[in-house]
């Protein structure tokens, strides 16, 4: 019933919202245009406290409004810390956890949920980049890190916003902006016959009306010795593990339009995902070749001087390509092929009166084309490759997602926000989501209270996976959080967060006699506090973080993968303004494997301590020399697995000399 009442609630706000959209294009107006992200690295605590983001509800909001918890890196940070991959990025962060199974994908378990990626969403300027047909997203080294201007780090359910998927949170990645003219080369070269080559071009008009910024990336690595002993004995000395990265990213900015498409391609060996010694499995010649191409066209228009209109239409294609081969038996190569393809159109209004109140609305349409399941083919042997796959079964779903997001002001330091989002799928029916925070802030302290819920709807894999399942409903979250950010002084600054999460219905597979199928059983709950400093002056910057966290099943039982204990640091130290000195250090305590591991008759995987250290002489007359050192000490460690070898064993000391040349105008 209450469905029912919402739904006419939103039907009617549709209908006002295409009036609205239709009396704006009758009288457009191009008179806003988008400016460059202002670099934030040199801001102190207080200035960054005031800097808007747009990851929460999709308009900028300055950060203290928000009663999420939310975590800027900036294109310097980047640069300086030798981040090389997405995962580096979040290994800095508190709450994130990690299963790197050095095969096709490494996967971020944030706030103590283990899943395959698919509980958080992750954005390439605000448009999703998951996979489409599981819904996870690949946390490689695809992303052109140089092409970065800022990563925005949401914690917690953000559903509201963006729907299904935003359970843990959110991971936007902010490219750099159009509006100056640039021309920049990077290499990198490394142990491991590492590789990695990019080149970015940016021009602008002089009346900055038009601006164009293309950028590329290769990149190619080993990864790691994982050969016989190295590897735990899983995979003979014929292991090749490889990866291969492309990246290429176009924007285009005419006033108020911008037009931007991006490229990622992984392609890697799947050798690792099985186990080769004792079995009929080979750990050579395999190749996952999955690719994301995303093409969308933006308008932001400000109708008014209380309400503003964003309009984005969007195609991405997300597709495991048809010269896959995930597998090679003893008998056979065995090739694999999934297209998925969607298209959206997003329209927001935002609606100010006065200081006091805003009112965010969104609507969103959707078509999709999902793959019921993987198309396969076999070779007749292992040395052949298999025939090309025939295009699968293709299953549409089609979606009409609306949510408004409410927001007061009062006396100036008090904010409070709620939400509320209906979605209808032809896939999963009908979910309801909402969301409550409040944020107070007093002399640049803030404390902070949210309430939210989430939830990640079934995908066709779900449904037809193994014996298949029809019924499968919707996994959801709902979250608690209270937040306490003391800032002593401009400098130094201190967030003491408390998080407690409630997951059900979560989809666990059931074993029926020789085969299975997915259905809704599992429950995890989460409690957890995380504790972040950070200290900045003109000559050092430092920050230490640490994290406890306690993940339970519905026996009160701890859940495999999660350690309670976490912690990183980074000290950044500027010997001149060209010298930078950074020291990063991971720690992750004790935590269980989901099964006992032959070469140490325990299920545990041990704690570790890892080090790196990126010594840089940057922006010398357009030049850049970095030494980069990843696992310094060379410390042996190891992920849990969720897979047939027992752990994995990850990288030993890798060692990158990074070399590149910017040429501003």
């Amino acid at each position: 019933m209450i469905h029912k009442f919402i739904s006419q609630i939103f039907s009617a706000f549709g209908i006002i919202f295409f009036y609205q959209v239709f009396l704006f294009f009758l009288g457009i107006n191009l008179s806003f245009s988008q400016s460059d992200s202002t670099d934030i690295y040199d801001y102190d605590f207080n200035q960054l406290s005031k800097l808007k983001i747009t990851s929460v509800s999709k308009t900028p909001q300055r950060l203290v409004e928000v009663p999420s918890t939310i975590y800027v890196i900036s294109s310097v940070e980047i640069k300086e810390r030798g981040y090389f991959t997405l995962e580096d990025v979040l290994s800095d962060l508190p709450g994130f956890q990690f299963r790197n199974i050095q095969s096709f994908n490494s996967y971020s378990f944030q706030r103590g949920i283990p899943n395959q990626n698919n509980l958080i969403l992750v954005l390439i300027d605000g448009v999703q980049v998951n996979e489409l047909n599981s819904g996870g997203y690949y946390g490689g080294g695809q992303y052109n890190l140089s092409n970065v201007e800022r990563i925005e780090v949401v914690y917690g359910p953000v559903s509201v916003a963006y729907g299904t998927n935003a359970v843990s949170g959110i991971i936007n990645i902010i490219t750099k902006g159009t509006l100056e003219k640039q021309a920049v080369i990077n290499t990198i070269v490394g142990n491991f016959n590492t590789i990695n080559s990019d080149i970015s071009y940016c021009y602008t008009n002089n009346k900055k009306s038009l601006g164009i910024r293309v950028s590329g990336m290769i990149k190619s690595t080993e990864k790691a010795d994982l050969k016989g002993t190295a590897g735990d004995n899983n995979w003979s000395d014929l292991l090749d593990n490889f990866e291969n990265d492309y990246s290429f990213d176009i924007k285009i900015q005419v006033d108020n339009f911008i037009l931007g498409t991006n490229f990622l391609q992984k392609q890697s060996s799947a050798a690792t995902y099985v186990k080769s010694t004792g079995t009929i499995y080979k750990d050579y010649g395999t190749l996952w070749n999955i690719r994301f191409i995303n093409n969308y066209l933006k308008y932001n228009n400000i109708l008014s001087d209380n309400l503003t209109f964003t309009s984005t239409l969007y195609n991405r294609n997300a597709t495991v390509l048809d010269n896959s081969v995930e597998y090679i038996v003893d008998t056979a190569q065995i090739g694999y092929y999934r297209p998925n393809n969607l298209t959206g159109l997003e329209n927001i209004l935002e609606y100010y009166i006065g200081n006091i109140f805003s009112i965010t609305g969104g609507l969103t349409l959707e078509y999709e084309q999902l793959a019921e399941a993987f198309t396969i083919t076999y070779s007749k042997s292992p040395e052949q490759k298999p025939p090309t796959p025939l295009s699968p079964e293709m299953k549409k779903n089609s979606l009409i997602s609306l949510f408004l997001e409410p927001h007061i002001s009062l006396f100036e330091n008090i904010y409070i926000s709620g939400g509320i989002r209906f979605d209808k799928s032809s896939f999963y029916n009908q979910v309801l989501t909402p969301s409550a925070g409040l944020s107070y802030n007093y002399q640049n302290h803030v404390i902070r209270f949210s309430y939210s819920e989430a939830f990640r709807a079934p995908k066709p894999w779900d449904y037809t996976d193994g014996l298949g399942n029809s019924s499968l409903l919707p996994e959801k979250m709902k979250s608690i959080e209270a937040a306490i950010t003391l800032s002593i002084a401009d400098n130094f600054k201190l967030d003491l967060i408390g998080y407690s999460n409630k997951f059900e219905n979560a989809i666990t597979k059931q074993s029926i006699g020789e085969s299975y199928k997915w259905i809704n059983e599992g429950k995890i709950t989460t409690n957890g506090f995380e504790v972040y400093f950070r200290y900045s002056s003109p000559k050092l910057k430092s920050s230490v973080n640490y994290t406890y966290n306690q993940s339970l099943n519905s026996n009160d039982d701890f859940i495999p993968e999660i350690s309670k204990h976490t912690g990183n640091a980074s000290l950044t130290y500027s010997f001149t303004n060209n010298i930078i000195l950074n020291i990063r250090a991971n720690y992750i305590g004790e935590r269980e494997n989901t099964k006992v591991i032959a070469t140490t008759n325990s299920n545990m995987i041990e704690p570790c301590l890892i080090f790196h250290a990126v010594l840089s002489f940057l922006n010398y007359e357009g030049f850049n020399l970095q030494l980069i050192g990843k696992n310094i000490l060379n410390k042996e460690y190891y992920h849990t697995s969720n897979r047939p070898p027992d752990r994995y064993r990850q990288s030993q000391r890798t060692i990158m000399l990074s070399v590149g040349y910017s040429l501003n105008n």
